[in-house]
């Protein structure tokens, strides 16, 4: 009788062994699933994105007038240059100095034909350059409006005074929701189709220590896009931003070389790589990730939550090389 008794728990044990192998078997394929899911709901759009055209905004959007602001020099230059290859008349915007000037100037030469609005502002708080901007626009329908001016500054988030960190959102996040804001209504208002652009960063997916005001910026720009993308197709306007891996630009002209940014420097993508990718997304996409950083910490940040990230890397921040250069001169 106590052996059948045993025997039957034994047998009753590998009966539970078993369902809990099965329920686990049955959990690890959900997880799988589900993780391959999203990685193809994301890597699809951009296989496909990859073999479309760049797109002629001008016949796209039966477009006259495109502006761009932070069109002085990198991406913003390549991105008016190739509004002006397509035949637009282009307003480009941006600090108030001889680089602008000379890719006014330049492409005066390059298209004779067509016409050209120089406006030096600079996007801080207290300047009313949208004044500045609507002044020099009034009397042309511009339908094609990309905002790329941002700039970027390292450090420990306490060593620089706050009106720094807000002057900072105010040019790579505040600047360009005004921009979008009038360019908007006046487009809506004309009856007419258009596109507003973004140029976001991938910096955002991941932490940003020592660059957290640049990484937040462009989270709100990019968070912004994504929402003004439902609301403007009422107004008959595509909004996209475009989110680059590291690009070859005079952003990074005053930062150190260390770390991430010195390994990122060697895959780096120009310009105009960049604007050719934007082009090829405009109406097609709301959000753009280019090159292989923002591929990957996309990804990454589907799988890992950029919280847990946080966790991760807290315990080891004193061996991030930016970490040991910024605590020096603190």
């Amino acid at each position: 009788r106590h052996h059948a008794r045993d025997s039957q728990n034994c047998y009753e044990e590998r009966e539970v062994t078993m369902l809990s192998w099965s329920l686990g078997s049955v959990l690890a394929a959900l997880c799988v699933a589900a993780m391959l899911v999203m990685l193809l709901a994301y890597i699809g759009p951009l296989v496909v994105l990859s073999f479309l055209p760049v797109q002629n905004l001008r016949l796209k959007y039966d477009a006259t007038w495109g502006l761009v602001t932070g069109a002085s020099t990198g991406i913003g230059r390549a991105l008016a240059a190739k509004l002006a290859a397509q035949g637009l008349n282009v307003v480009l915007v941006g600090l108030p100095d001889h680089f602008l000037s000379k890719a006014v100037a330049d492409l005066r030469e390059a298209y004779p034909k067509q016409e050209f609005r120089e406006v030096g502002v600079t996007f801080s708080p207290g300047v009313d350059y949208m004044e500045r901007i609507a002044q020099a626009t009034n009397d042309v329908p511009v339908t094609v409006v990309m905002s790329n001016a941002g700039y970027l500054a390292l450090g420990f988030f306490v060593d620089r005074k706050v009106d720094e960190h807000v002057a900072l959102l105010e040019c790579n996040a505040i600047a360009p929701i005004r921009i979008a804001h009038h360019f908007l209504k006046r487009i809506g208002a004309s009856g007419k189709r258009g596109c507003i652009c973004f140029t976001s960063s991938s910096v955002w997916y991941m932490p940003a220590p020592f660059a957290m005001m640049y990484g937040c910026s462009k989270a709100m720009l990019s968070n912004f896009a994504i929402s003004l993308a439902i609301e403007a197709a009422d107004n008959k306007v595509d909004v996209t931003a475009i989110q680059p891996s590291y690009t070859r630009t005079n952003l990074y002209d005053k930062t150190p070389s260390l770390g991430i940014l010195a390994l990122l420097d060697r895959f780096a993508a120009t310009p105009e790589d960049v604007a050719n990718i934007l082009f090829a997304s405009v109406g097609r996409v709301v959000v753009r990730d280019a090159g292989m950083y923002a591929l990957l910490t996309r990804m990454a940040t589907n799988i890992i939550d950029s919280a847990v990230l946080a966790m991760i890397i807290t315990p080891l921040r004193t061996t991030i090389p930016e970490y040991k250069h910024f605590r020096k001169s603190s």
